[in-house]
């Protein structure tokens, strides 16, 4: 499990705002499907900051980007970790430049560490989330709509509107099981073993969670101005269902993927905050320099042992 795959989940819990069901308030439920269930017409400028946290490393990704209706995406932003030696007593401050593109099923990241760009595949089966969200399809809206069992609504004044939103988590797996299998239809049949074999975990990983996002929108318009995501739940138990197939025997696991997901699924948060910003889509252009010239790599093979270290804290 390569480090950069806990930012994965990203791409795909950006998009989950929405859903319903009749355990809400009939009027706050319907306001939330008003919202949801409109026609994303146009391509949308975003703002986006994730932060991955726990006890020797803090990371945090800030990006700024452009989703259009087809599911198509780019972004442009700036990573960067500090990383704790506990026993020398020093911290040490990593920073990457990146650009994303998503076209289709493929997702790829370029980064730039030492003057080299790279570039990483790097969503695999998470692409799935994107074609289901980002759909204008109604019936696929729909289905997303009753996988949510509680809504709140609060006026926070200045024309916004917030709702608490929480999704059943067994529902929402259900949902996004179907889909995925539908999605990667077309990929390569390695391709395709590699994402199912994600997706496992993905789904185990929601159907043990009760995912809760905070959305707030444009009262007049019903546009997505801030999404805000604690996905810890999700990760640790994404981790969590990796570490007991491997001691069930299900799966093979090198010790340092045992340790890296044993830290990932006891000691580290991971949170996401996205917000509408029509100025971001300006920024997000991939230079041609950067494609043509980027090299295959893996952008974080040398930080595993630094998220491992959470272990010896």
């Amino acid at each position: 499990m390569r480090f950069f795959k806990i930012f994965a989940m990203l791409m795909g819990f950006i998009c989950l705002a929405a859903s319903s069901r009749a355990l809400a308030a009939e009027a706050d439920m319907q306001a939330f499907r008003d919202v949801y269930l409109q026609n994303m017409s146009e391509a949308k400028g975003y703002h986006l900051e994730l932060m991955f946290n726990g006890p020797t490393l803090q990371s945090n990704v800030i990006a700024d980007g452009q989703l259009w209706n087809n599911g198509a995406a780019v972004a442009e932003g700036r990573m960067s970790w500090d990383y704790t030696d506990l026993a020398a007593g020093q911290t040490k401050r990593t920073e990457m430049p990146f650009y994303a593109e998503r076209s289709g099923n493929v997702v790829v990241l370029y980064g730039n560490r030492g003057g080299q760009w790279q570039r990483e595949n790097i969503l695999e089966g998470f692409t799935w989330i994107l074609n289901a969200v980002c759909s204008d399809d109604r019936e696929t809206k729909m289905k997303y709509a009753a996988t949510v069992k509680d809504v709140k609504l609060e006026d926070v004044g200045k024309g916004q509107q917030r709702m608490q939103v929480t999704f059943d988590g067994k529902e929402l797996s259900a949902v996004e099981d179907k889909a995925v299998r539908e999605s990667i239809a077309a990929m390569s049949e390695a391709d395709s073993r590699d994402a199912m074999a994600t997706v496992v975990y993905l789904n185990a990983a929601l159907a043990a969670s009760d995912l809760k996002i905070t959305w707030t929108v444009d009262k007049k318009t019903g546009e997505t101005d801030m999404v805000v995501a604690d996905l810890t739940d999700v990760m640790r138990n994404y981790a969590k269902a990796m570490l007991q197939d491997s001691y069930d025997g299900k799966i093979s696991l090198a010790q340092e993927e045992v340790d890296m997901l044993a830290s990932i699924g006891y000691y580290y948060n991971l949170q996401l905050y996205l917000v509408r910003n029509k100025e971001s889509a300006k920024k997000a252009v991939i230079p041609a320099s950067v494609k043509n010239r980027a090299q295959e790599g893996n952008l974080f093979g040398d930080i595993n042992s630094e998220v491992v270290s959470a272990l010896k804290k």
